[in-house]
């Protein structure tokens, strides 16, 4: 699972000040039946596809459901789960479809989100990807990209996500190259800085030990801020951070199908290939990992599914 320390830097645009009049009273009412339409993730697709698209929010709201379920097998035996992710339904408007098959202006889908209400919600253009099929359409969890208009009419995303989460990991870094955005992509860097403030409430008592502690963990988590904000990707002049560096939305999509979509099918396939093998190895988990291994190797040197 990779949660994104780019996360945490807010794109910063020039403010525009709408003027109402009959087209946009027009696109209000139409937003408005849109978002009104009922839910239905539902999909016919049996085999399963990954709906990759540029996309506007049209709502994400919590779908409430129980914590725990309890279901009993033909034995009378009870198990429980409990239920560690909350739900989400969301609707987004498709502006540009990157990949699969898939016709409609508006798509439906569940998220899933151990934290609350999942940070895509909380940008404005994005790159998302859809698990469609079998039954019903999922989000690729925690998978997303913040992207903007370039020059030359595409998408693309600013920075590198590994690169972001950890600069020394070369091999898994994200397609990279100077991008024309059509307005600067720019970031106020005071805005992003940890205070310690952000740490402790209003008249709280901390003693002198404690606040030199999490002075210093600001400090550092500050310091490696810094040097994600740093050329080639950024250019900083003062407070201000411009984005140099990116990925367009078909180069991103490529990088996940071959770091995370086509691996989680070749599991899929080597569990399925060997069920019979890994049953039969019982709790040797050593031996089922080093099956699953080859498995999903030769499936990548056959380029395979």
């Amino acid at each position: 699972m990779r949660i994104f320390l780019f996360i945490l830097l807010s794109v910063v645009f020039a403010a525009v000040t709408p003027v109402w009049g009959q087209d946009e009273a027009q696109d209000a009412a139409e937003s408005a039946a849109i978002d009104e339409a009922p839910f239905d993730n539902s999909t016919l697709r049996e085999d399963g596809q990954i709906i990759a698209f540029v996309g506007r929010k049209v709502f994400v709201r919590k779908d409430e459901r129980p914590s725990v379920i309890t279901e009993t097998d033909e034995n009378g035996e009870d198990t429980v789960y409990i239920i560690m992710d909350s739900r989400y339904k969301a609707r987004y408007e498709i502006l540009d479809l990157v990949t699969g098959d898939y016709a409609g202006e508006t798509i439906d889908f569940h998220a899933y989100d151990h934290y609350g209400t999942p940070r895509f919600s909380k940008s404005g253009n994005i790159l998302i990807f859809i698990h469609d099929g079998p039954d019903s359409r999922v989000h690729s969890k925690y998978n997303y990209y913040e992207v903007h208009r370039t020059t030359d009419g595409d998408w693309a995303a600013c920075g590198d996500d590994y690169y972001s989460h950890d600069p020394d990991d070369k091999a898994n870094n994200a397609p990279l190259e100077p991008i024309p955005f059509l307005e600067p992509v720019t970031l106020n860097i005071p805005s992003i800085m940890h205070k310690i403030t952000d740490y402790f409430e209003e008249g709280e008592v901390v003693t002198d030990t404690e606040r030199a502690e999490v002075q210093s963990e600001i400090d550092a988590d500050n310091e490696k801020l810094m040097d994600i904000l740093s050329t080639p990707i950024w250019k900083r002049e003062g407070d201000t951070a411009t984005c140099l560096l990116g990925g367009r939305v078909d180069d991103l999509y490529e990088y996940e199908n071959q770091t995370r979509f086509l691996p989680e099918k070749r599991e899929d396939v080597c569990e399925a290939r060997h069920e019979d093998e890994l049953e039969s190895l019982g709790d040797d988990w050593k031996a089922k990992r080093a099956l699953r291994e080859d498995c999903k190797a030769l499936l990548k040197i056959q380029n395979l599914p």
